[in-house]
């Protein structure tokens, strides 16, 4: 399905405001699955209809039956925040105001997303709708038939001002094998981490201001060798299907096309080629300063298995400096700015020449569940907490005057309260919108402002590669394989708990047993028709 393409031109993405990035998570890619959706329910008829509320800014959609009361149940992703409920208890007040509708919270943590998420479809687990992404198994969920596929005539029906405002772009790169099952987000991002410091700690031993991962290196050694109150780091960026991109790689300008293997492919090339970065001398290279790092008290030594949460110990000053996307960390540096601001913490950018890419809009969107009893109403609230300021403001920032308030119309400031409800923290990512999306008021807020425009003006790249999805029809049974050997025998490796010249000629023999270049081979043959056919 094209929805809307044909309806209207693109819009420009360098109109969209500057917004979350999901930086850690970029190289995250499905779990299996393979087959065609058989889902494709159809909307119940509506009974005798009566008029339902439309969010704000919108023409009112035609009269539908919300007579009946419902209880959406709803999956995000992440640690509950502690005044989620609190929240939600507004947020609910009008939706059952506007379409007799309340939703019932679900969160699955980070530690448990790679095992739960997709454990949930194949039990057929009850509930409505869905967080899902290109990083969080979309397409073989799809592929599988746990989600309902979308029709251009559900979408005009019940999300309509969905199907009016989304960038048309968004439909194309949501499609899978010319189908529908989200409504993805429609806002720029990148997919790049970054760093944040204690700057305190950085003056305290005189060190020059981070600016590489030299620096980065240096920062975190000097924690570890003098600062014996306080963690150094979490450990090397993992995503959470066990593969692994750890920052001192972002320079190198290389994606992965799926995360259980460690084959990538430069970004801005026209027609990309699949390598093993484990045979490029200039991983190697990273690999041996992240044994060096290791060796020197850089990060804990049963990093690799911690289920710690690096970003709160972070907050909470047992840790001295943590990574991730440019919007979670310029957070972060509000929050500790009210709450400590004498750690005058840091946020750096590890790799300041390195390009960045504009991340495809799939990246983040509402999938509802195939078995949904409710699916026509799960839509509609959707399409409110889309385009309703009032459900979007709570939903993503909490309750004004306790967790923030507005600067403006178009900015907001945190406020104490915010350590229950961080902004952005409750997982809304599947419904931003750049319209209604605020703005931090002071530093954060004029980093962010910054930053964003010296990567759209300068570093963005559109990878050839955006909207490719990969059938792995013939290579389920070996990406499987090889994801094992990479919880196994790759992991290690990055946290320095192995030699590379020792761990590397292992992990490829293993990785050759299970079966990389018969993979190798099926995903360059998918690459190179992808490309004929998308010149």
């Amino acid at each position: 399905m094209k929805g809307g393409k044909s309806l209207r031109k693109k819009k420009s993405w360098l109109g969209i405001p500057l917004v979350l990035t999901l930086g850690m998570l970029a190289s995250a890619c499905s779990n299996g699955g393979n087959n065609e959706s058989a889902s494709s329910s159809a909307p119940a008829s509506s009974a005798p209809a009566s008029t339902t509320a439309a969010p704000s800014g919108s023409a009112s959609p035609e009269a539908i039956d919300t007579s009946d009361p419902v209880t959406l149940k709803m999956v995000l992703l992440g640690p509950k925040p502690a005044d989620t409920d609190e929240v939600y208890g507004e947020v609910n007040k009008i939706l059952k105001e506007k379409i007799n509708a309340t939703i019932e919270l679900r969160f699955i943590d980070w530690n448990e997303h790679a095992q739960k998420y997709p454990l949930m479809f194949a039990a057929n687990e009850d509930f409505d709708m869905a967080f899902t992404s290109s990083w969080s198994f979309y397409q073989p969920t799809a592929r599988k038939g746990g989600f309902l596929e979308l029709t251009e005539d559900m979408l005009k029906k019940y999300a309509p001002t969905s199907w009016e405002k989304e960038d048309p772009l968004g439909w194309e790169q949501a499609s899978v094998d010319g189908k529908l099952y989200m409504v993805p987000y429609d806002y720029f991002e990148s997919g790049y981490a970054m760093a944040i410091i204690r700057g305190d700690l950085r003056e305290k031993y005189k060190l020059p201001e981070v600016k590489s991962q030299v620096d980065f290196a240096n920062f975190l050694t000097t924690i570890a060798q003098n600062e014996k109150g306080i963690t150094p780091f979490g450990g090397p960026s993992t995503n959470l299907n066990g593969s692994a991109m750890p920052i001192m790689f972002a320079d190198l300008q290389r994606l992965f096309v799926h995360g259980s293997v460690p084959l990538v492919y430069d970004m801005q090339s026209e027609r990309p080629t699949l390598t093993n970065y484990l045979e490029d001398p200039k991983y190697v290279e990273k690999l041996n300063v992240l044994y060096d790092m290791a060796q020197k008290g850089a990060w804990p030594k049963d990093a690799i298995v911690s289920k710690t949460d690096w970003l709160a110990a972070f907050k909470e000053g047992k840790t001295a400096a943590h990574t991730g996307n440019l919007l979670t960390l310029a957070g972060t540096m509000d929050a500790i700015n009210l709450a400590h601001p004498e750690w005058k913490p840091e946020v750096v950018d590890l790799t300041p020449d390195a390009k960045r890419y504009r991340a495809p809009l799939n990246g983040g969107g509402i999938g509802i569940h195939a078995t949904s009893k409710h699916p026509e109403r799960a839509l509609m609230a959707l399409d409110l907490l889309r385009y309703d300021k009032e459900l979007f403001d709570l939903t993503t920032y909490g309750i004004k005057g306790k967790h923030w308030e507005p600067v403006g119309d178009d900015k907001y400031k945190s406020l104490p309260g915010s350590t229950g409800y961080p902004p952005d923290g409750a997982c809304p990512w599947g419904w931003r919108t750049p319209d209604l999306y605020r703005q931090l008021e002071g530093a954060a807020g004029d980093l962010l402002t910054s930053t964003y425009a010296d990567w759209k003006a300068n570093k963005i790249v559109d990878t050839k590669l955006a909207t490719f999805v990969l059938d792995d029809t013939n290579i389920k049974n070996e990406l499987a394989a090889l994801g094992n050997v990479q919880k196994t025998y790759l992991l290690p490796i990055y946290h320095g708990l192995v030699k590379p010249e020792e761990g590397i000629p292992v992990a490829q023999e293993k990785l050759k047993q299970a079966g990389i270049d018969k993979v190798q081979a099926e995903m360059q043959k998918q690459i190179d028709a992808f490309i004929a056919s998308n010149p």
